[in-house]
């Protein structure tokens, strides 16, 4: 029989992905590396092929002729990769390959704890900010970007999930109704509810003899019968609501689907997926979610709006708290909010992580500062249908009238700077920069912070960057000498270290995260982490500045 196989080119071990996928080990299959596909005993292998995300892989030469072999080189890429064996005679047969990221990054997990986040963080800053309209919802005449379809699609398999665990064991409640019977099938009919039953209908009359009627009745009986019955019913609003947002997002995503498939490819080397090869993931996407609305006790479920109200059961159910903190993430998903960051795919994850940590640090700051004099109307623009645009470049956002929090700031060469402050080599662009008086010892600051979106021995390569910018911006003095103006330069990682008590006995990257390694140099690195709380974050960002303003000893 045919099955195909894979494993890590030049290395032994081998899993079959068709028909019936072996458990692959996590982390054996990882962005970075190269594998080796092989379709064994197979008559038409010499014919075969193999389709990763529509792109044909490399074929290889093989000895025997009823197995075929193709190389695959992953690249940069992590997630689920959709993958179609084409034999002639036999059809197309589909499934898919998950990578797992390289081991000195963080998981897909992370990756859609960033785009929750950073549309969370995105709506909380924009009511802070002077617009007062609400955020729309994407219309489905229009294509969302890659960033929130790979969020939509992770959230899609969650929720179907979280559905399957809801028709499993339902809830229900004891339901009452009214049923109208004839005559001879109502043998449970109570006394009222048959004298109830002469106020209407056809009476009928006993023949004369011997009577089988009570004789109160007087030999009389209504045609039809009504009683009153009760049965185990779901229709409860819950279960009316959670279908309708099911077939709200199914319809929804067949718009969409049906937008990318007349869209135009991007011409972008870096943008890994078609609209066309998107466009079949929504539709796919669609009719699952379709097809779960109508599944078991769904299908006696009555309409309802496409939209949940808190409850006491979606409060302390946890199989329904599961999905209504999915509905939560749909809705950000589904939001009408686009930006150039939002057009990457899963590949870019180090360009996402970057706004992440200025959307991050910038909300803690304005809670940390308190609201009088920030204003954050640079960061957004709005149009006529109630979308909305988040700016992701060259901001710079005012933190009361002595500090500012910018992204990607551009430093050109200090002479050709208005203010005199640049680089003496060529224009450089830090990730984030904390600057002003006002950060608690009254001398100006100019804290850097390079976002790295590496864990491990990762970030022992990245240290070149916080070098750089800590000896390259500068000023002219008035002596006409040059003088430097970063007070501070750190890294932020997710990286999570082990330090020891003295930081000269820590090895790297744990080094770079002790505290008296950081207040000594000014340097180093801290951890921000998708899923750390507000107050960590406050935290953080206090023990930024507290190192970047100790007296250097």
């Amino acid at each position: 029989m045919a099955a195909l196989y894979i494993q890590r080119e030049n290395k032994g071990a081998s899993w079959q992905v068709w028909p019936a996928p072996d458990a692959i080990p996590p982390g054996e299959i990882r962005e970075g590396a190269s594998y080796l596909f092989e379709l064994r005993e197979c008559d038409e292998a010499a014919t075969a092929d193999l389709l990763l995300d529509d792109a044909p892989l490399e074929a290889l030469r093989s000895l025997d002729l009823r197995t075929a072999k193709w190389r695959w080189t992953p690249g940069f890429h992590a997630g689920v990769a959709d993958a179609a064996l084409r034999i002639p005679g036999a059809g197309t047969r589909h499934f898919t390959i998950t990578t797992d990221p390289d081991l000195r990054k963080l998981t897909r997990d992370d990756f859609d704890a960033m785009v929750r986040e950073i549309l969370e963080d995105t709506f909380a800053l924009f009511s802070l900010s002077a617009f007062r309209t609400g955020i729309a919802r994407q219309r489905g005449n229009q294509p969302p970007p890659l960033a929130r379809l790979e969020f939509l699609r992770s959230r899609c398999d969650e929720l179907l999930q979280s559905v399957d665990a809801i028709l499993r064991s339902p809830r229900h409640f004891l339901c009452a109704e009214q049923i109208t019977l004839p005559a001879h099938q109502a043998r449970r009919a109570t006394g009222p509810e048959i004298l109830k039953s002469f106020r209407a209908g056809v009476i009928r009359t006993e023949r004369p003899g011997l009577s089988r009627l009570p004789q109160a009745l007087g030999g009389r009986l209504p045609a039809h019968i009504t009683v009153r019955r009760h049965r185990n019913s779901v229709d409860i609003p819950e279960h009316r609501q959670i279908k309708a947002c099911l077939r709200s997002w199914a319809a929804w995503l067949s718009g969409i689907a049906e937008t990318l498939a007349k869209a135009e490819p991007s011409d972008d080397p870096e943008i890994l997926n078609t609209a066309g090869h998107w466009a079949v993931r929504a539709r796919h996407m669609s009719r699952k979610l379709q097809s779960t609305s109508d599944t078991g006790f769904m299908s006696d479920v009555s309409e309802g709006p496409a939209a949940l109200q808190m409850s006491s059961l979606f409060r302390n159910d946890p199989v329904y708290h599961r999905f209504y903190r999915l509905w939560q993430d749909m809705n950000l998903g589904l939001a009408a909010l686009s930006g150039d960051f939002l057009q990457m795919p899963l590949a870019r994850t180090y360009e996402l992580y970057e706004l992440w940590c200025f959307l991050r640090l910038l909300r803690a700051a304005v809670q940390e500062y308190s609201l009088d004099g920030i204003t954050l109307d640079s960061l957004f623009t709005t149009d006529a249908v109630g979308g909305l645009t988040l700016q992701a470049g060259a901001i710079s956002v005012p933190l009361g009238a002595d500090k500012a929090l910018c992204f990607q700031r551009q430093y050109k060469e200090y002479w050709l700077a208005p203010d005199g402050e640049g680089s003496f080599s060529r224009t450089m662009v830090p990730d984030v920069v904390l600057t002003g008086t006002g950060l608690g010892d009254g001398l100006r600051q100019v804290i850097v912070l390079d976002a790295k979106y590496r864990i491990n021995d990762g970030l022992n390569d990245a240290l070149n960057s916080i070098h750089t910018y800590r000896d390259a911006l500068v000023r002219e003095a008035d002596t006409g000498e040059c003088e430097g103006i970063v007070t501070a330069a750190y890294l932020l990682t997710p990286h999570v270290p082990a330090t020891d008590t003295d930081f000269r006995t820590t090895p790297l990257p744990g080094r770079l995260f002790h505290p008296q390694y950081r207040d000594k140099f000014r340097f180093g690195a801290v951890t921000l982490r998708p899923g750390m709380s507000t107050d960590e974050l406050r935290g953080t960002l206090q023990t930024l500045v507290a190192d970047a303003t100790q007296t250097a000893r």
